[in-house]
């Protein structure tokens, strides 16, 4: 397969049926939503743009946004079927997430309850990268353009 040197041939002009939303969003399964909202606000800066209770008056759903990505925290009540990582165990994926201050934002997780796994390095591809488990098994590169 070639590689494409054009990286937007994809990109179409073709509004969401929802304004505002993207045609992806990750969802992260979650035992304690509201607990995860209060790290991805603090440490990250994610910004909460639609919360759901259940019947209970808890959390079961949030919609939160960074730099125009849309992300949710669904519990396993609102998403049954699915898990999050065990506390033995870390998520088989990753998301690389492009910071201002990789320095700040991985001090902020840690903070938070997050465990460095890669410490700060400067890739080959020209970004300053560092990898953390946060407190719920899902792991994050967080990535600095240098």
């Amino acid at each position: 397969m070639q590689q494409n040197p054009n990286w937007f041939d994809n990109v179409e002009s073709r509004p969401h049926p929802w304004p505002g939303l993207n045609w992806m969003t990750a969802a992260l399964i979650l035992e304690d939503v509201e607990r995860a909202l209060d790290f991805y606000t603090t440490a990250l800066g994610f910004v909460p743009i639609f919360l759901l209770p259940g019947e209970d008056g808890r959390l079961d759903f949030a919609r939160l946004r960074y730099r125009g990505i849309n992300f949710t925290l669904n519990s396993m009540r609102f998403d049954p079927g699915l898990r999050p990582p065990s506390p033995d165990e870390t998520a088989s994926f990753a998301f690389y997430l492009y910071v201002d201050d990789l320095a700040q934002a991985a001090s902020a997780m840690q903070a938070g309850g997050a465990d460095v796994a890669i410490g700060a390095r400067r890739e080959p591809w020209g970004d300053m990268r560092a990898r953390l488990v946060d407190p719920y098994g899902y792991v994050w590169d967080l990535a600095q353009k240098i």
